[in-house]
């Protein structure tokens, strides 16, 4: 490896909640690692931007249940994981893990939704819900006055919610505890493969790694050029609508209209392929806040404070891909739109597999091999 003060044995490039979440589980692994974090200028498009905070495992998929295994398994790992970084770092993340419910509007969107929970069961072995009626509904959210529409709703126990920010926080302060270096405000340029090396170029200058992780998102597309033409990622974009303050009355989430722990509402469902076009699109938006009305009348009473887009990374099947490169085994890429679900696994499972070793079994399959790269 080249002379250089900045020689690392790993460097994360990405500081979002997946690349933070990996940076710190490789450093509590393995202390006597330097490691670096680089980390994009806040003005990149970023997929926390419409990110609601939700660990939702019952959305996770009927077709590719290893994934759901994997969300459920992360699940699990979350009180640990925010006690820990309680203990290094002093923040305490605002979390519940009440459940979580999908609200449905019709007979027809009922059954549907309990024949997909049904399926779940019997692939999985064992699922913590069912569907529940409107009366079961307003028990567990009893100071929600529902829309006449809301006939009940699927209900899953494993699911809750967190502050997506204060997580960040306690990772980044966790990080600069036990001696990773987190480097803010670097565009990552490109990489080049050395002599049993890596350098990896930004706007600060040239860094150099035994180890890679990249962990950028959609920025991953162009910076594994160097070992594949087509990373099978794609833009998913979402928008999203903000509401005024209000008295916190829903300690379990309702996917796509949850409310924060500080009160706010968060209305946002979408999932739209536009490319790389990050603007507002009136129409969709108003679908939004009018699906809102039929479950929540109430919102209609409050102002909307804030609308904004944001682009999510999507791979091409919608299951995360965790995998080196071909050729380059001692990079590993890293792209999923679960970061917060899986944040707790990204800290407890992936570091081995980024020093050399395997995979956990549940997520072995979740390599480049299934789209055709020998990896």
């Amino acid at each position: 490896m080249q002379s250089s003060q900045r020689e690392y044995d790993i460097i994360v490039a990405g500081g979002g909640i997946s690349g933070v979440a990996i940076a710190y589980g490789l450093a509590i692994k393995n202390k006597g690692l330097k490691i670096a974090v680089l980390d994009a200028p806040t003005d990149i498009n970023r997929a926390s931007r419409t990110n609601v905070g939700l660990i939702w495992c019952q959305s996770k998929f009927l077709h590719r249940p290893e994934y759901a295994k994997w969300g459920f398994l992360s699940r699990k790992e979350f009180p640990r994981i925010l006690d820990e970084l309680y203990q290094i770092s002093g923040i305490k993340v605002p979390a519940y893990f009440e459940g979580g419910l999908i609200p449905v509007l019709s007979e027809e969107e009922y059954k549907k939704r309990g024949d997909y929970i049904e399926g779940l069961r019997d692939v999985l072995g064992e699922y913590n819900g069912n569907m529940i009626d409107r009366s079961e509904l307003e028990k567990k959210l009893p100071k929600i006055p529902f829309g006449f529409e809301v006939c009940g709703a699927a209900w899953c126990e494993d699911d809750g919610f967190l502050n997506p920010l204060a997580l960040m926080r306690a990772y980044r302060l966790a990080l600069t505890k036990i001696g990773v270096e987190f480097v803010n405000d670097t565009i990552v340029y490109s990489v080049e493969p050395k002599a049993n090396s890596y350098s990896v170029q930004t706007e600060k200058g040239t860094y150099y790694c035994d180890r890679l992780v990249l962990a950028c998102g959609l920025a991953n597309k162009r910076l594994v050029q160097f070992s594949i033409n087509d990373l099978p990622i794609f833009a998913d974009k979402g928008q999203v609508l903000l509401t005024e303050r209000m008295p916190f009355v829903m300690p379990i989430p309702v996917l796509g209209c949850t409310q924060t722990v500080a009160g706010t509402v968060i209305i946002g469902f979408k999932h739209e392929t536009r490319g790389h076009d990050a603007t507002v699109v009136p129409h969709t938006v108003a679908q939004e806040g009018a699906w809102a009305l039929r479950v929540w009348p109430e919102l209609g009473k409050k102002r909307i404070i804030r609308s904004w887009p944001g682009l999510r990374v999507m791979p091409n099947d919608n299951v995360a891909i965790y995998s080196h490169l071909p050729e380059h085994e001692k990079v590993t890429v890293i792209n999923t739109h679960s970061a917060v679900t899986m944040a707790a696994a990204h800290s407890t499972y992936l570091a081995d597999y980024i020093l050399g070793g395997a995979l956990p079994e549940v997520a072995s399959s979740m390599t480049l091999k299934r789209f055709g790269y020998s990896v």
